[in-house]
């Protein structure tokens, strides 16, 4: 993820010097004829403003960029902007014809630009590279009005947004401009409805016109809303808009608006969420003394509409906006109240502090908002609100948010799991309990840990509540709730409290800090921990858990980020401070598979305090009882590498406390108790490989302890029908008992003596059974061949007939994977039971050779790969290698085809490994006359049309080929993927026609991919073959022409009956050879244009497919070369010309035409009923000479 970035970064960097001369190029002949600053477009093309835009866009991951030619770029726009608007403004509504390309004013284009530049580096930034001159307040009043004159005028051209946001954003910036409004003119005097008339009274003409203009926009649910806002604003607050009394009149309107029922019910909420706005952005902006006459009433709507029940002050409310908005309004109106009071007549110490309680509780009640936006907003009211009152009642806010916090929490007895109250227990007698938060509510957590965060930010806590504090921080870092679909509702209040523990260790000294120690917080006094340290070793562990093990990746780089911050501004408090900062680096845990694996392990060599502590949270839901499978792998990975330095008694303590937690699990396997079981089983087996040596007198009480467990109980209920939990309980019982098997079992043990050992193969066997995921059959099938090894030879003998058995058991059990690989993994440990043995090659070849499922072929010849590469050498010189041969040529010629395509792909696939595992192994006399009969097979799949058959069996084939040592020698490199479409390719492999052995199974796989596949890789196959056949002499070239020719009639001969994938890419490569004159009459022998017209015959039978007759009209095409065939090919054709199929004769008449250009061929309508077109025929026939005077011609169907 961070490599991306970073080559995202380092790519834009690079591109940037190449982006911005090509705007500085683009821009003015965009605006400018030609570049020339004296002629100004009117109207320019959409696509070349596109264009700009996109180039700009690519910097808003780095702005910063464009900082050195920004002021220039944005001035060309604005001169070209202020010198439309005074010159030329009329020409907007201009309309091109249709025909032209799509042309957009000039100003709208100029708008676009500006936007993205605000988009791009903040609007802030580019308003004050606008013009600020008074002189352009009526010229862009005056053209705005007359596009939108036009604009209602005309239907076909809708108001811009964007147009709309940067004209009324540039008034605004006008509007801070020293002059006074009434020395400007206008000549726009709108029509204002009764409350604006109201509101505009004794205002300027040019006033009135700027009032209108923002409330027509105040409430639009598009972006211009908040320029509008802008600009009501500044025109209010100007000074001699201030002495006409402008800013009571907006607040009376907008309150008027808000708090009294609509005349018109209306569905939007954008109305109200506009005056709010007007009203926030009013308080806001506006001084002490200047909001002082309204601000009673702003705080008495707002807290009005927070909390009044009628139902169009609910409807209000009912948008998150409009919350945020309140929470806003409400939080500038306390802040204003607190500096004016006592020195307003009406904000004395009752009112004020009258407004701060109900600010406050508002406040409170809003951090367990539904809408993340809303609670953000009121956690930052509440810290700013207290940051502005005196100590006693900012303490008094925290510590309302810390019993907020308290509240629904349960205390979890760590030896019972029993929950109570947190209530029914003294503070002091709850210090070995944990804290369990599965009651409270997880969206007003995020609240109050936002809250936390924004207060400690502030500095606002007093030093006295910081234990408190720390412990619901510390409480909240670990937060985790799961929804009702099982999504994770917890990584807000995390994040938050993130932020919170990094304000603390920002803003708190370490003196402050030093004094707390881990015997004052309450939950966290654990054995690991003495009493007397530092809380600030506390924070550190706790943040070093959640950088390795939470799994959000934000949450991760937040606690790296934080626990930098707690070391870096408290040293030498923390033990090894600097290398635990080291090794839980921010980049470092961006991976959670690298947090887990790797950054854990190097953070627990530091101290005993951190590898204790890691493997504790291992044990939690961050570990082994995580959501995601994957997380639960890498744990057990964890769990082994930090427990190769444990002593035999924490391993014993680790694996009776996993054991009880899986006894205590319900026995169904589904959902969080099929993922915990799935969890603390991978972990047990990772602590049991982390064992040296059972036989030790330290590990016999774990020997013991482990000989007693019943399977039954910690795997739970493994019947039913096998889902995705149940999958994964069955991977990590195959990894327990493997772990068992090979660690805790004697060899031999009797299986009839040992009940233990009993249920192992009943489970397993069980497992393999139902187990159909990769992942599961593989982790399945190692723990049969361990427990495999412990066996007496008779239990070794008994369970190997068992399960090749036919009468006893159904099919389906016998082939399935886990059977399957089962077999492949036993077979090399199975020399004491030889006949047996020996049946399981023979079951694999006959599986592979039968008619099952195409993917139980593919399992059956994996196996037979595995079983190849496992086998000693003694085995393999036992092996029946003419079994194992025909099992490969059948696995090799398998073209299965259903809906999903070409399925018998895999087989051919995995056949081909199978022959290179067979080739690698020491040299066998059998072995290479094997070799010699497949060696054909594979060099057709290296020619053939399907790319990964061909990628693969070229590398077999030169493994192959060089065991053998055939000539000609093939070239030594091997191609990659992306290389076995080429022409190379192609041209290495054609050689091989020289060799007579493989030629025919060649020629079968070149015309698959010549005629059969994509047109890159026809070409190049084509090509290729070409090329070689012309760098011979003509007498080779002949007679290795006539070799192939042979070879296709001989395949086409031989395949007559079979599928159309192989005859008819087999005739269109017959076609292209005697096209290419290849297949001349020089080079054909006596009779051989005979037998070809002879094997086409044979091939074109009554019931041949449409797709295989059209290829046949193209072969009967390119033989009318052949004089002796000519007049066969003739008749041939012009009988299709009354075939069934309208397909079958248009390819015929076209055909012909090619030949005679006849008129009657073009004329005729082929698509006709066939019928109407046989006087048409006759004569055809008749004029090719094919047609007996004294016969009718006869309609065919071929």
């Amino acid at each position: 993820m961070d490599a991306a970035e970073a080559d995202f970064d380092a790519k834009l960097y690079k591109a940037s010097g190449d982006i911005i001369p090509e705007l500085q190029f683009k821009l003015p002949l965009l605006i400018w004829h030609e570049g020339d600053r004296q002629r100004l477009r009117t109207h320019v093309l959409y696509t070349k403003c596109e264009e700009l835009r996109i180039l700009l866009d690519r910097f808003q991951e780095w702005p910063q960029l464009l900082d050195p030619v920004l002021a220039p770029m944005v001035q060309c726009v604005v001169d070209a902007f202020l010198s439309y608007i005074t010159t030329v403004p009329e020409t907007y509504g201009y309309q091109p014809d249709e025909s032209k390309a799509q042309v957009i004013p000039l100003p709208l284009a100029l708008s676009r630009l500006l936007y993205t530049f605000c988009k791009v580096r903040g609007y802030k930034v580019i308003v004050r590279l606008l013009s600020n001159e008074p002189r352009y307040v009526e010229p862009m009043l005056s053209a705005f009005r007359q596009w939108e004159t036009f604009r209602a005028r005309s239907a076909s051209v809708s108001a811009v947004w964007e147009e709309k946001y940067i004209v009324l954003l540039w008034l605004s910036h006008l509007m801070l401009a020293p002059f006074e409004l009434s020395t400007l003119s206008t000549f726009n005097r709108p029509v204002l409805s009764q409350d604006l008339g109201v509101i505009s009274q004794g205002l300027p003409d040019v006033a009135v016109d700027v009032l209108s203009l923002g409330f027509q926009n105040v409430s639009s649910p598009s972006k211009e809303r908040e320029s509008a806002v802008i600009l009501l604003v500044r025109l209010a607050l100007r000074r001699d808009m201030q002495s006409l009394g402008l800013a009571e009149k907006l607040v009376k309107h907008a309150v008027k608006k808000l708090t009294e029922p609509p005349e018109e019910r209306s569905a939007s909420v954008y109305p109200a969420i506009g005056q709010l706005s007007l009203l926030y952005a009013l308080m806001n902006l506006g001084t002490d003394s200047e909001v002082a006459p309204f601000l009673a009433t702003v705080f008495q709507a707002s807290n009005l509409l927070a909390t009044s029940p009628l139902e169009h002050h609910a409807s209000v409310r009912g948008s998150a906006p409009a919350r945020k908005l309140l929470a806003k309004i409400t939080r500038v109106c306390l802040t204003h109240a607190i500096a004016l009071k006592n020195n307003v007549p009406d904000l004395n110490d009752d009112s004020v502090n009258a407004m701060l309680e109900d600010g406050i509780q508002n406040y409170l009640d809003a951090l367990g908002d539904m809408d993340t936006p809303v609670r953000m907003s009121a956690s930052k009211a509440l810290s700013i609100v207290a940051l502005k009152l005196n100590n006693d009642m900012a303490a008094e806010i925290v510590e309302a948010v810390l019993a907020s916090l308290s509240e629904n929490i349960l205390l979890e007895d760590t030896a019972t799991t029993r929950l109570i109250a947190k209530t029914e227990r003294p503070e002091e007698d709850t210090s070995g309990m944990r804290r369990n938060v599965s009651a409270v509510d997880p969206l007003r957590w995020h609240g109050l840990m936002l809250t936390l965060g924004h207060l400690l930010f502030r500095r606002s806590p007093p030093p006295h509540l910081l234990a408190d504090i720390i412990e619901a921080l510390l409480l909240g870092l670990e937060f985790e709730q799961r929804s009702n679909v099982g999504t994770s509702v917890g990584n807000g209040v995390r994040d938050a409290a993130c932020f919170g523990i990094w304000a603390l260790s920002r803003k708190y000294g370490t003196q402050e800090l030093e004094t707390i120690k881990i015997g004052h917080i309450a939950g966290t006094a654990v054995d690991i921990f003495e009493a007397s340290q530092s809380a600030l070793q506390l924070i550190s562990v706790r943040l070093m858990l959640s950088a390795c093990f939470d799994p959000s990746s934000n949450i991760r780089r937040g606690s790296s980020a934080a626990l930098q911050e707690l070391i870096g501004r408290h040293p030498d408090t923390i033990i090894e401070g600097i290398p635990v900062v080291q090794a839980v680096d921010y980049q470092a845990v961006a991976r959670r598979s690298r947090a887990m694996t790797s950054v854990a392990i190097d953070a627990a060599a530091l101290d005993m305090i951190y590898h204790e502590a890691l493997l504790r949270a291992l044990l939690d839901w961050r570990g082994a009882k995580a959501a995601d499978p994957d997380s639960r792998r890498w744990t057990s990975i964890a769990m082994a590498k930090l427990n190769t330095t444990t002593s035999a008694s924490q391993k014993e303590g680790l694996l009776r406390q996993m054991l009880k937690s899986l006894t205590a699990l319900k026995p169904r396997n589904l959902g969080a108790t099929a993922g915990a079981r799935h969890g603390l089983l991978l972990s047990m087996a990772a602590i049991i490989d982390s064992v040296p040596d059972f036989g030790s007198p330290d590990y016999q009480r774990v020997k013991a302890m482990l000989t007693t467990i019943h399977l039954s109980i910690v795997t739970g209920n493994l019947e039913g029908r096998t889902t995705n939990d149940m999958e994964l309980v069955i991977e990590a019982i195959g990894k327990f008992i493997d772990a068992l098997a090979r660690s805790v079992l004697s060899e031999p043990v009797n299986a009839d003596s040992s009940p233990t050992t009993q249920e192992m193969l009943g489970i397993l066997n069980h497992c393999i059974l139902v187990c159909i995921k990769p992942q599961t059959v593989k982790t399945c099938a190692p723990a049969v061949s361990s427990l495999f090894e412990k066996l007496a030879t008779g239990n070794r003998k008994s369970l190997l007939s068992s399960w090749l058995e036919t009468d006893t058991q159904k099919r389906s059990e016998m082939v399935c994977k886990g059977r399957l690989t089962s077999l492949a993994q036993v077979h090399s440990l199975a020399d004491n039971v030889p006949r047996e043995q020996k049946s399981i090659v023979e079951f694999f070849v006959d599986v592979v050779a039968g008619s099952d499922a195409i993917e139980t072929r593919t399992t059956a010849m994996n196996c037979l790969s595995t079983l190849i590469e496992r086998c000693t050498v003694m085995q393999f010189e036992s092996l029946d290698f003419p079994i194992l041969g025909k099992a490969l040529v059948a696995g090799l010629n398998d073209y299965t085809n259903d809906q999903r395509g070409d399925i018998g792909s895999l087989l051919r696939l995995a056949s081909i490994d199978a022959v290179e595992v067979l080739c690698n192994r020491p040299g066998h006399p059998a072995r290479l006359q094997m070799l010699q009969k497949l060696i054909p097979y594979i060099t057709r799949l290296a020619a053939e049309k399907l790319n990964k058959v061909r990628h693969r069996a070229w590398s077999c084939l030169q493994l192959g080929w060089s065991t053998l040592g055939l000539k000609p020698e093939l070239d030594g490199s091997s191609a990659h993927l992306a290389d076995i479409s080429s022409l190379g390719y192609f041209q290495a492999l054609v050689p091989l026609l020289k060799n007579a052995d493989v030629q025919r199974q060649l020629v079968l796989g070149l015309a698959s991919s010549a005629a059969g596949t994509t047109e890159e890789i026809g070409r190049s196959c084509c090509s290729a073959l070409a090329a070689f056949i012309m760098q011979h002499s003509k007498e080779a070239q002949q007679r290795l022409c006539r070799e192939v020719f042979l070879s296709v009639l001989a395949i086409l001969k031989d395949g007559t009956s079979k599928a159309d994938h192989e005859t008819i890419p087999m005739l269109d490569f017959l076609a292209f050879l005697i096209e290419q004159d290849f297949i001349s009459l020089n080079a054909l022998h006596d009779g051989d244009a005979g037998m070809l017209w002879d094997v086409v015959q044979q091939v074109h039978t009554p019931t041949a497919s449409m797709e295989r007759v059209e290829a046949l009209m193209r072969v009967y095409r390119v033989i009318l070369v052949f004089p002796q065939l000519r007049t066969k090919a003739l008749d041939k054709l012009t009988r299709q010309l009354l075939h069934r199929y309208p397909k079958i004769r248009n390819a015929a008449a076209d055909s012909l035409y090619l030949e005679s250009s006849d008129s009657q061929l073009v004329k005729a309508d082929w698509n006709a009923a066939a019928a109407t077109n046989k006087p048409v025929v006759l004569e055809l026939r008749k004029s090719f000479g094919v047609a007996k005077p004294a016969q009718k011609a006869v309609v065919s169907s071929n």
